[in-house]
């Protein structure tokens, strides 16, 4: 079974991209095949910009360019990248044309964990015509992108922006600093709230309460850990 065609997936950092040197913002271009960012650092003014919609860039945003849409970006962001060859025919395509261009309201962690393990098996294999491997991790990143991509568009009906960046304020300050004591009180200061209001609208846009996100948080940054090595299982 061949999902599609994997054309382009590693680390991207504009900084060093010899195209955009010295440029605060990219070319337009016709995107040609699906590409998706999950994005790892940004400047204050990065913005992704497709069509005529833009959203500003943050850790943890992940983004799902399609054929045929115009993008460009305000500079400078280092990401993720997977660019995705698909026949216009195949079932999957129609579906990936159907999701959000933006992802806010993610757990980063699990999109990171796949995009690392395909780099990492594209390095050591290269891209086979019929690879299982790659296949089963193209539908695990479909699964959640369709998951995540109905919560997100649902999340935009049912709250008000002003909670949504709220919120995802919030989900910036907690995984800056997931390793210390973070109280219900503190975090919803940040966002504005009163305790009892901000636990539920955390809990209604991220589908789990402050506290589980938080470990969730803390248990996605022990396996990256382990994964490199970079720790023993005590520590």
């Amino acid at each position: 079974m061949n999902i599609g065609r994997i054309v382009g997936c590693g680390v991207f950092d504009s900084k060093r991209s010899i195209a955009m040197e010295g440029a605060r913002v990219s070319s337009p271009r016709e995107v040609i095949s699906f590409e998706v960012d999950l994005i790892l650092s940004a400047d204050d003014t990065a913005t992704s910009f497709i069509g005529a919609h833009s959203c500003k860039l943050s850790p943890g945003l992940l983004i799902l360019r399609k054929p045929g849409q115009i993008s460009h970006s305000a500079l400078h962001y280092r990401c993720y990248c997977l660019h995705l060859m698909v026949d216009k025919d195949a079932p999957i395509y129609n579906e990936l044309a159907a999701l959000p261009d933006y992802y806010t309201f993610i757990h980063d962690a699990v999109y990171r964990t796949i995009l690392e393990d395909l780099i990492s098996h594209l390095v050591r294999r290269g891209n086979a015509r019929e690879d299982y491997y790659i296949d089963a991790k193209l539908l695990e990143l479909l699964y959640h992108l369709k998951k995540d991509g109905a919560r997100n568009q649902s999340i935009r009906h049912l709250s008000s922006q002003k909670e949504n960046r709220s919120v995802q304020k919030v989900i910036e300050y907690i995984k800056a600093n997931f390793a210390r004591e973070l109280a219900l009180s503190e975090l919803s200061a940040i966002a504005g709230y009163s305790p009892n209001h901000f636990q539920h609208i955390f809990t209604e846009i991220m589908g789990a309460s402050p506290r589980e996100y938080i470990e969730t948080v803390r248990i996605e940054r022990a396996k990256y850990l382990l994964a490199q090595n970079e720790k023993s299982l005590c520590e």
